[in-house]
């Protein structure tokens, strides 16, 4: 699932290292932005993590709808893409892109933002980040290329990480290619089960260097009302066959890490 992985990481260090490729200095790069910010369908996400201080967060979260409301003004956006909520105090953004030099152009886009806010913009980005201060760790950048082998389209679910009511999302390494061959078998047997929830996958192309699934549902309620994967596997495969391909697939991966995701359509960009 991930030869090309590879090439993909030395692309991307040389547009983040040689001078040629660094962050365009003129606004006018936009037009390489041709990716609509929300298709599901593109090759990568530029993904932006920003854990908060449960004391600061409502101040983050204020400063970021007085934000918008100064871009809507303007008739502009910040690029930042669309928000969620990962568990209680983690907010990240997604936005689409098909190649390195979109996600050149992007970060350009979003170094300029003041300077599509007239005179007062340069004062306007100041107070929004000035409630940084809200920040905590883990606070980073990454870039997650879809993978489609780790797939699970349910019959009639066509939510995508854009347009789920609720997301789990599961975050691991894959240590070894027993992983992809256990997943085969159990993709496989969720179809004969005809599970209903579908399950989108992603590698940290630049970053953490993990899997990452999302199981998409309407709500939360939906999903829960849908039952576990595993209990869809072991209808088929009997619950000691179900078993034993979940240990298959753990014992080949490490680092693992679930979260309840919901959606912040108030904290999006007006893209």
């Amino acid at each position: 699932m991930r030869v090309d992985h590879f090439a993909t990481l030395i692309l991307a260090l040389a547009v983040a290292c040689d001078p040629a490729l660094a962050i365009a200095q003129t606004p006018e790069q936009s037009n390489l932005l041709v990716t609509a910010p929300f298709d599901a369908s593109a090759k990568f996400r530029a993904v932006h993590i920003d854990t908060l201080d449960p004391f600061l967060q409502p101040v983050f979260e204020a400063s970021r709808r007085s934000w918008l409301k100064v871009l809507a003004a303007h008739h502009t956006t910040d690029g930042r893409g669309f928000f969620v909520q990962m568990g209680q105090h983690t907010l990240m953004t997604l936005r689409s892109f098909n190649s390195f030099t979109e996600y050149d152009a992007l970060r350009a886009f979003r170094a300029h933002v003041e300077d599509r806010l007239g005179p007062g913009g340069k004062a306007a980005r100041q107070a929004y980040d000035s409630t940084d201060v809200a920040l905590r760790t883990p606070h980073n950048t990454e870039v997650w290329q879809r993978e489609p082998e780790g797939d699970y389209h349910a019959a009639g679910n066509t939510l995508n990480e854009y347009t789920a009511g609720y997301m789990l999302a599961v975050s691991f390494h894959v240590d070894s290619n027993d992983y992809d061959a256990a997943w085969e078998q159990i993709d496989s047997a969720l179809h004969k089960a005809s599970y209903p929830i579908s399950r989108i996958s992603f590698f940290s192309t630049i970053g953490s260097g993990k899997q990452i699934d999302f199981w998409l549902a309407e709500s939360r309620s939906s999903f829960k009302a849908a039952g576990t994967a595993y209990d869809a596997v072991a209808r088929i495969t009997g619950a000691s066959g179900a078993t034993a391909l979940f240990l298959r697939a753990k014992s080949a991966s490490s680092d693992l890490t679930i979260y309840d995701v919901e959606p912040r359509a108030e904290l999006r960009s007006p893209e």
